[in-house]
């Protein structure tokens, strides 16, 4: 009677279970519905971006650079490079990268620049002289190397284009290391530092028909490659592809597009393409600790202090300082080792969620009563031994954008 009983308990607690799951269900039912609709919405609106065809992709190339060469092979180039690289082949991406590439070179992978040859021989020769034991003696050395009757200083005064300069200087390279190789001092050129010290001395660092930092490719070609440093010869192969027409757009659309930032503008990521990633969220936060502090500094976009080949100097930047002084001026608890520990990060979007940085935001909304600071434009001066023009990454973002905005809004 009472197994009867308990199996009879059983069933019934099972039947209430199901009842009760199906109750449930219905109640929630159209949480759930709207749920699943806002997904799908989302994923839709996402899929809904239009594509833009090689036809409009052509056009829009032509409107930005009626002079533009072969702009229909630039547009299978352009939308090939963004579905490489995962991007949306929609008229905001395709009129961002033209106009990167139109303001930068004007659709030519190779670009001629006025009076190249005379410029680069007069910084050439200005940073000889800096070096005291090397002075005139180096010039003329250069000047007789490695024949008299095509020199080095001879090509350099000849370049028209940075392929023409860059090719001269792999040259001088090639023929220093074969005196290298004479008098077997190989040791002194064939290693990693070497090759680091020599890349890294290389003056045409930025190249091609978006101008992208030669540091940025070879970066980017280490990380696929798990760290693993590159050759000098690997290094050349990666400048000679940025040379050409689709290898400048590869880079480039990359370095514009490639990263999530945070923007709600696309100026900023102009200006960071020309100042570094996230150069437009920290010089904000250059900003607002220098509210904070009460005191001036720069804001360039760099956080802490780098050296040449991209790797963080243990020197305290202006930056780094002010924010140690913020913190103890407000008592927000951090050590110094914790500030640089987030600041290192500034290169990632992953600074936003950092303790600093959420501390400062929360500081400056407290202390200004203001809403805090994501973006502006850097304050950076650009010096370039290709140009004598002097100009502003601020001004540089500027017109880009207007170049965008006629690309966006054009028929």
């Amino acid at each position: 009677m009472i197994d009867w009983f308990l199996e009879k308990l059983q069933t019934l607690l099972l039947w209430l279970g199901g009842l009760g799951i199906i109750g449930l269900g219905l109640w929630f039912y159209p949480v759930i519905k709207a749920q699943l609709s806002e997904t799908k919405t989302a994923a839709e609106t996402k899929l809904a971006v239009p594509a833009m065809s090689l036809e409009q992709t052509t056009q829009l190339i032509k409107t930005a650079e009626p002079n533009a060469r072969e702009p229909r092979a630039w547009a299978i180039d352009l939308l090939a490079v963004l579905k490489e690289h995962g991007l949306e082949q929609s008229r905001e991406n395709i009129c961002a990268v033209i106009a990167i590439a139109d303001q930068e070179s004007g659709f030519v992978a190779n670009p001629t620049i006025p009076n190249l040859g005379k410029i680069s021989e007069q910084a050439v020769i200005m940073k000889l002289k800096k070096f005291s034991l090397l002075g005139d003696g180096a010039v003329l050395f250069l000047n007789k190397f490695p024949t008299t009757n095509d020199s080095f200083m001879q090509r350099i005064r000849k370049a028209k284009t940075e392929r023409d300069l860059d090719l001269a200087y792999r040259d001088l390279i090639g023929g220093l290391k074969q005196y290298a190789q004479q008098y077997k001092l190989n040791w002194l050129v064939d290693n990693r530092f070497a090759n680091s010290f020599i890349e890294s001395n290389n003056e045409i660092n930025t190249i091609g028909s978006m101008q992208v930092a030669v540091s940025f490719a070879v970066q980017f070609e280490r990380e696929k490659r798990n760290g693993k440093a590159l050759s000098l010869e690997e290094i050349y192969q990666i400048r000679d592809k940025l040379y050409t027409r689709k290898g400048g757009l590869y880079y480039g659309t990359l370095l514009l597009l490639g990263y999530d930032s945070g923007y709600d503008k696309k100026i900023y990521r102009f200006a960071d393409f020309n100042a570094g990633r996230y150069s437009s969220r920290n010089a904000a936060f250059q900003t607002m600790i220098s509210k904070l502090a009460g005191k001036q500094i720069a804001t360039d976009g760099d956080l802490l202090i780098y050296q040449a080949d991209g790797d963080v100097e243990m020197t305290v930047s202006g930056t780094e300082q002010v924010t140690r002084n913020v913190v103890q001026k407000y008592n927000l608890g951090f050590k110094d080792y914790q500030v640089r520990r987030d600041l290192l990060k500034e290169k990632q979007l992953a600074f936003n969620n950092t303790p600093i940085y959420q501390a400062i935001l929360k500081t400056y909304q407290q202390v200004t009563g203001k809403k805090p600071l994501y973006a502006q434009l850097p304050g950076i001066e650009l010096h370039s031994e290709k140009s004598s023009r002097i100009l502003t990454t601020a001004k540089f973002a500027t017109t880009v954008n207007t170049r965008y905005q006629h690309c966006v809004s054009s028929n």
